[in-house]
């Protein structure tokens, strides 16, 4: 019977995860996963040997969400690796509001954010350099330009729940 449980117990703490994977994002940030699907983020976990595959060390950069998935079909440093677990700010009507997607979740990358596996302990030849990889990367120019926001109307349903959520306890 204790077997039981401890598999129940295992097998939610898997379906429970807060990833939803790249391809999620995809159906409203196309271009942005178009970038990433041919850069080395996406290809990082291939990158490994076998070995390494099993390694922790390795995994903690090459695929850091890969253990804690669950469901999601994710290998490699996908878009939830930088702007963290996608499960509650994922829906377009949280999207819509960046402060409502927030306060759901989602993070802005930092430089520190890169740093994180590109700092001064990564085995690699070439210093890391923020700006350049940022540039590299970059799948957030555009769409901030081609947005703009619309004068005089009143705010977002999204908005006004954005604001209640932060001014409550």
């Amino acid at each position: 019977m204790r077997f039981i449980v401890a598999i129940l117990l295992v097998a939610s703490g898997a379906q429970a995860s807060d990833l939803v994977g790249p391809v999620s994002c995809r159906t409203c940030h196309a271009e942005a996963y178009r970038i990433w699907a041919q850069s080395p983020h996406a290809r990082a976990a291939q990158s490994l040997s076998l070995e390494q595959r099993k390694a922790p060390l390795c995994l903690q950069c090459h695929s850091r969400d890969e253990q804690r998935a669950g469901q999601a079909q994710i290998e490699g440093v996908s878009c939830e690796t930088c702007h963290g677990g996608g499960r509650f700010y994922q829906p377009a009507v949280v999207m819509r509001d960046k402060e409502l997607a927030h306060l759901f979740g989602l993070a802005d990358p930092t430089p520190s954010t890169c740093l994180v596996c590109h700092g001064g302990a990564q085995p690699s030849m070439k210093p890391f350099d923020v700006k350049e990889a940022m540039q590299k990367i970059d799948h957030w120019t555009a769409p901030r330009a081609a947005r703009k926001p619309a004068a005089g109307l009143p705010p977002k349903a999204s908005s006004m729940l954005a604001a209640w959520l932060k001014a409550s306890p």
